[in-house]
């Protein structure tokens, strides 16, 4: 191995630098990152386990679920239809927090492409889980995504989620 760092941390930072450039707007930087993630986590089954024992195991659904967030984030409704199926597994994980936040990605898609029921119905879920445990960043989250859509007369889904966004402090 010498000096070169093992693949599950290359894994994990190309996932990490793919988030910062989607944050950014650089879809090919994030793209790039992206596929460098997947061509480590293809090496991690290769290697040693990796001598830190906090380092949990890093798969293909963990980038599937980064992709999907990146085109959450990008607003490519392609890369989140195509990493969903691979992100299933995350979408059941019994981690509801990050489950709440994967879904608000999935709902900010379904959002890019005009599916308002959809989105809001997959975000009013979210949201739940945000009010149940106090999480101030999933009910952010949700707060971002409701002021990312815009009407002078919303729908009923909407207006629902308006009303359980409306009634949640922190």
């Amino acid at each position: 191995m010498g000096d070169a760092a093992p693949a599950i941390a290359t894994a994990w930072l190309g996932t990490i630098e793919a988030l910062a450039h989607a944050a950014a707007g650089n879809r090919p930087a994030a793209g790039s990152a992206l596929d460098q993630a997947v061509r480590s986590t293809d090496a991690v089954q290769d290697e040693q386990p990796p001598p830190w024992p906090w380092v949990f195991t890093f798969t293909h659904t963990k980038v599937a679920a980064t992709r999907l967030t990146c085109g959450a984030r990008l607003g490519l409704p392609g890369w989140v239809a195509a990493s969903q199926d691979a992100a299933a597994a995350a979408l059941t994980t019994s981690h509801e927090k990050q489950r709440a936040l994967l879904t608000l990605d999935l709902a900010a898609a379904q959002l890019a492409t005009g599916r308002l029921d959809g989105a809001f119905a997959l975000a009013g879920r979210a949201l739940e889980t945000g009010a149940r445990y106090r999480s101030g960043r999933i009910i952010e989250r949700a707060r971002g995504l409701r002021r990312s859509y815009t009407s002078t007369t919303p729908s009923r889904v909407v207006r629902e989620f308006d009303d359980r966004l409306h009634g949640i402090y922190l």
